[in-house]
């Protein structure tokens, strides 16, 4: 798009922009001020007065002279491009997800395989009594079953052992074995 002459009068930061500054008033014989309400700027009048003594009332509105300017085929063109950056949007979105499942399927920990019973009855302490039950009531196959009874201490005592070996393994050599006899003698040696 060209710019006309520097574009005058335009604030520094609209410069350089699209904007028409080749403007003139044009006579408009079939323009009213109700079609101007917004834009009074836009429209102009003067008053003519004949021979015979009537005044005239002649409307003037501006009119760009940008041929260059906006056009129905780069209205399509931006439409067009709108379309397909919504549908790209939305196809990334569809593939991400398929991703995520596929990423997450790819990497099993017993929390897939595990179900964990809430309030069971006092007396269900029995690991094969719960594999007769899944397998009879959902047609399951029960490969291991654990009962574990008011183990909360135990399992909090876990996660703790987990996490001060993955604190060792950090500080470790790469590759350097985490057995328990290689351990008690790396720390007889501090």
């Amino acid at each position: 798009i060209k710019y006309y002459h520097g574009q005058p009068g335009i604030a520094n930061m609209l410069k350089g922009s699209a904007v028409c500054t080749r403007q003139e008033f044009v006579p408009c014989p079939s323009c009213t001020m109700n079609q101007f309400q917004n834009d009074r700027y836009r429209l102009a009048t003067a008053t003519n007065t004949d021979t015979s003594g009537d005044a005239t009332t002649i409307y003037f509105a501006l009119k760009n002279f940008c041929a260059d300017g906006a056009t129905f085929e780069q209205g399509m063109v931006n439409y067009g491009t709108l379309i397909f950056v919504i549908l790209a949007i939305l196809v990334l979105n569809a593939y991400q997800r398929k991703q995520e499942i596929l990423f997450d399927e790819d990497e099993l920990t017993a929390q897939d395989y595990s179900v964990v019973i809430a309030n069971p009855p006092p007396d269900a302490t029995d690991p094969e009594e719960w594999k007769g039950f899944f397998a009879d009531k959902f047609d399951a196959h029960v490969t291991v079953c654990t009962v574990g009874l008011d183990n909360d201490l135990l399992v909090r005592s876990l996660v703790e052992r987990r996490e001060i070996l993955e604190k060792l393994k950090m500080r470790l050599e790469p590759g350097a074995s985490m057995d328990v006899l290689n351990l008690a003698r790396i720390a007889a040696e501090v």
